[in-house]
């Protein structure tokens, strides 16, 4: 999906508040204009989180670099972890467990530390957590997706960030437990970037126990399917039906035809306007109707 021009300005002011912590502020300017020259001359039809890849390639070349999303990835996957007994009880106690976990997979897509610019708050999401079963959700796309799962031989589940890779969990579980002739993959990225989930995320809320991993082979916060590994092409193209987890997903796959499910929180002005919901409200579409809504813009 290409980028609106809703996104240049909302990409220029994250890196403007990523790179305020350095001191240097000739390297600030001279890597801002690489930003706006990155910007300028990206080709047609690549997303924000293709941009954001190349911002952070570049980075290096101005500022000592690290990871500093790491320390912020693991609080966020123990913060849910130290939650699960309760999430568990509430899934198993609902009248379908498998939907009220799909509603607090979806909710799980609060813990973005680059949508919501660090300003993630965690008594926010401890209300959410508690929330979560009450939420909506489309009645007509979940059945379409019932259906679809109940005739399907395999599943790719594209996951997002950390923290909310705990609640994937239990809805992965709950997708065994439905649907036991499913095979199901989990596919995480293949390199950090802001704090989306990786390999090790998986290892470290056990994941990788309860379905095989893969990753999508680059260190773009989405799927862009040209850039992704074989191994994730692979599964992309092979897979009965998709879920995909975040608007990074959504960005990066919209019109590919596959048959995708999105779930994820609209957090930008460019989703709220697409989906005509307030800010954060919880969307689950498929391929064909998101990009109906898109191109309606």
């Amino acid at each position: 999906m290409q980028y609106s021009h809703h996104c240049i300005p909302c990409l220029i002011k994250r890196q403007t508040a990523e790179i305020q912590k350095y001191p240097d502020e000739r390297a600030k300017l001279e890597y801002m204009k690489e930003v706006c020259a990155i910007i300028g001359s990206s080709p047609d039809g690549v997303a924000a989180p293709w941009l954001v890849s190349r911002f952070n390639r570049v980075r290096g070349r101005y500022f000592e670099e690290r990871d500093i999303y790491a320390e912020l990835k693991k609080q966020s996957n123990d913060f849910v972890l130290e939650r699960l007994a309760r999430v568990y009880a509430a899934v198993e106690s609902a009248d379908d467990p498998l939907l009220c976990a799909l509603k607090y997979a979806r909710l799980g897509n609060y813990i973005d530390f680059g949508a919501l610019f660090g300003r993630l708050d965690m008594q926010e999401l401890e209300s959410k957590l508690d929330a979560a079963p009450s939420e909506s959700v489309d009645a007509e796309e979940y059945g379409n997706l019932l259906r679809d799962l109940e005739s399907a031989r395999s599943l790719l589940y594209i996951l997002d960030n950390a923290g909310e890779i705990v609640l994937d969990r239990v809805f992965i579980e709950q997708l065994k437990k439905r649907f036991p002739h499913l095979r199901i993959t989990a596919a995480v990225r293949g390199a950090p970037v802001i704090n989306d989930a990786t390999r090790e995320d998986a290892e470290h809320v056990g994941l990788d126990r309860i379905v095989p991993v893969i990753d999508n082979g680059c260190d773009i916060s989405g799927t862009q399917i040209s850039e992704c590994g074989e191994e994730m092409k692979n599964a992309l193209h092979l897979a009965d039906v998709i879920i995909a987890k975040g608007q990074g997903n959504f960005e990066t796959m919209l019109t590919c035809g596959l048959n995708v499910y999105y779930l994820f929180l609209c957090k930008c002005d460019l989703f709220v306007q697409a989906f005509s919901v307030p800010r954060l409200t919880g969307v689950l579409c498929s391929e064909r109707r998101a990009a109906v809504r898109w191109n309606g813009l």
